[in-house]
């Protein structure tokens, strides 16, 4: 029963950690002190460790020789890779099936779909759950274990997005919608060449909206030349 505490509050004081440096209170490069966070927090510096370290692996936060534990910097080629990786895998979900999605994949995207229509600027954090929940309907449709945690260990990508991007939540929350009912319609259809290729644009789409906000040219980011699918 222990245990059970223990991790718990490991998971708190990831949870306060990374709402810091999504909500730019710990600047990208910035260092973690352990001692601080813990006293900060009013708890001891072992779940403090252990919290720092989920947050590495997520992606969050990096270890430097000599310099110790810092807030990763997240570049615009950090994100891009790891949306081509997170559609690459839900290609190979619809492939696997055939474009072919069951009912039960399908009900929880349209839950998910349902809840986005009626998102307001305050729900943003529930915009980004609800992005997950729809999207890992997907991969779930494999019943592959390692291929759904493979692409579980890339969400923090996606939140990073969320938090980095447009600074106009109200758009962002509401546009939510539209393009994930775009994606749906497409995999009820069962076209498996449709629906790896809608899969794909959804996720590039995210990528060239980003470049538009930061006033990035298609020439100073390149793309590979060619996404075989």
């Amino acid at each position: 029963m222990g245990r059970l505490v223990y991790q718990t509050l490991r998971e708190n004081v990831a949870d306060a950690i990374r709402m810091k440096i999504l909500n730019h209170e710990v600047p990208m490069g910035a260092r973690i002190i352990e001692q601080e966070i813990a006293a900060e927090l009013g708890v001891s510096r072992g779940p403090v460790r252990e919290a720092l370290r989920q947050l590495e692996q997520e992606g969050l936060l990096e270890y430097t020789r000599n310099a110790g534990c810092s807030v990763k910097k997240i570049t615009l080629e950090d994100i891009y890779e790891i949306y081509l990786l997170r559609a690459t895998y839900e290609v190979l979900a619809a492939k696997l099936c055939g474009g072919q999605f069951s009912k039960e994949t399908l009900k929880e995207m349209e839950k998910a779909l349902i809840q986005m229509e009626h998102l307001e600027e305050k729900d943003f954090d529930r915009a980004i759950a609800l992005d997950n929940m729809l999207h890992h309907a997907i991969v779930q449709e494999t019943k592959l274990p390692r291929l759904v945690k493979s692409w579980s260990d890339l969400n923090y990508g996606n939140v990073i997005s969320y938090y980095e991007g447009s600074p106009d939540r109200k758009a962002a929350a509401r546009r939510q919608y539209p393009i994930h009912e775009k994606l749906f319609q497409v995999c009820c259809t069962g076209k498996c060449p449709e629906i790896c290729q809608a899969i794909m644009d959804h996720y590039m789409l995210a990528i060239h909206r980003r470049m538009a906000e930061q006033g990035i040219s298609e020439k100073a980011f390149q793309f590979p030349a060619d996404l075989a699918l």
